[in-house]
């Protein structure tokens, strides 16, 4: 095998028999052997690859497999070593395609109180515990800076600030800081030259949220929704609603000829809604008012209509009623001019109504024009809601993925099934 980082590397696995050797100084030993067949897992980036990373050449020269239980489920990860002859060593990790480029640290992070987290922080960051476990490592190959053992155990500690993650790894003798930032797989491809790039898959415990924070969205939609509030407003005040002609009328079912016209009445230059306002007084009944609104001089007709009903009595669960005795109904842009009326009521005659000299209902009629309409303001309105909720739904979502992988106090974690495999001599 080529050593790479000789006189560096404290340790190496043999490619081909995979038996550990002391490479700390020039009298290479054995320090394990395998009586048995070794499950062999193979490096996503071969050893001896050189790629760039922050704009420095780095070689990849050591891999190595680990694995924590959590839940009795075996969850497996790989690790490569990186070495510059003028930089020292760095480290990637990967997981279902989500990569770190992970380089030691030497200040200790400084613990925080939060109320319900563990945190720390580190270089001006607020990192939150994630994830506490017993990793072991169960198969190696290249070299390595440290004396590597398989089923090696720590117990690691992994805080995150995504992109960022601070991990601690703590043995008998010493507890060792590391800081990693996530890569894609489209940036592992340019450092390294994969092709093509790893899939990913999942949500990573320090992957970047991939939707922004909707607070300008939510910002933006109040400053809409005060725009939207003024123009209301201000409509409403254009808008009066002058009332053009007003009349009290009264209708007995079974009349000769129930429809009529009204007096001739002036509607105000210019384009404007015309809204019709019928009361009357109604009860237990309906009615349905035919209209044409005419134009005095051209015969132009706006024919339209309303049905008015109003129910009302009492029964076990006390007083009810249904419907209304007064409603409106609008026309929208009507030129100005002379306009008469037709008016055309109906109402069901009962047998009943017959023999007691029939009903009479009393209604009036208010014609307004340019009255403010309101409806498509209140319509917009809930639209504005759309794109900030969507944002923080999506964005809550994906947080809330992340957060139900996270065991920061060790729980459900337990020693690998492999720790207790025997294979050495």
């Amino acid at each position: 095998m080529t050593l790479r980082g000789m006189g560096t590397s404290l340790s190496a696995a043999c490619p081909s028999c995979l038996s550990l050797l002391d490479t700390s100084d020039e009298r290479i030993t054995i320090l394990r052997r395998f009586k048995k067949k070794t499950e062999r897992f193979t490096p996503k980036i071969p050893l001896g690859t050189r790629g760039k990373l922050d704009g420095q050449p780095w070689e990849v020269t050591g891999f190595q497999h680990r694995v924590i239980v959590a839940d009795g489920i075996d969850y497996g990860w790989d690790e490569y070593v990186l070495y510059n002859p003028y930089r020292g060593f760095r480290y990637l990790s990967e997981y279902r395609g989500n990569w770190n480029d992970i380089v030691p640290v030497s200040a200790l992070p400084t613990p925080r109180t939060a109320v319900g987290q563990t945190t720390v922080e580190y270089d001006n960051k607020q990192f939150r515990l994630f994830q506490t476990s017993q990793p072991s490592t169960v198969f190696v190959l290249g070299e390595f800076p440290w004396r590597v053992q398989l089923n090696d155990r720590v117990t690691a500690q992994e805080y995150i600030c995504p992109p960022y993650l601070l991990a601690s790894e703590s043995d008998k003798n010493e507890t060792t800081w590391s800081l990693g930032k996530y890569l894609t797989g489209q940036e592992l491809t340019a450092a390294f030259g994969l092709n093509p790039p790893p899939p990913s898959f999942g949500v990573y415990s320090n992957q970047p949220n991939p939707y922004p924070s909707a607070a300008p969205l939510w910002w933006m939609m109040a400053l809409l929704s005060a725009v939207l509030l003024a123009t209301m407003v201000f409509t409403s005040v254009l808008a009066d609603g002058e009332s053009a002609f007003q009349a009290n009328y009264s209708f007995t079912p079974g009349s000769v000829e129930p429809s009529f016209v009204t007096p001739v009445f002036e509607l105000s230059s210019g384009e404007k809604n015309v809204e019709i306002e019928i009361k009357t007084n109604l009860a237990n009944d309906w009615m349905f008012l035919g209209f044409a609104l005419i134009h005095d001089e051209t015969g132009t007709a706006y024919d339209f209509g309303k049905e008015i009903s109003y129910y009302s009595g009492r029964d076990s669960d006390g007083n009810w009623s249904e419907g209304t005795n007064s409603d409106s109904v609008r026309i929208g842009a009507v030129p100005g001019g002379k306009y008469y009326l037709r008016i055309e009521p109906d109402m069901e005659k009962s047998l009943a109504n017959s023999l007691s000299g029939g009903k009479q209902v009393d209604y009036s009629i208010n014609v307004r024009r340019g009255v403010a309409v309101l409806w498509p303001y209140f319509l917009v309105f809930p639209l504005l809601l759309v794109p900030p909720l969507y944002v923080t739904i999506r964005r809550i979502h994906f947080e809330t993925t992340r957060w139900a992988e996270a065991d920061p106090f060790g729980v459900s974690g337990s020693l690998s099934s492999q720790d207790n495999d025997d294979d050495d001599e």
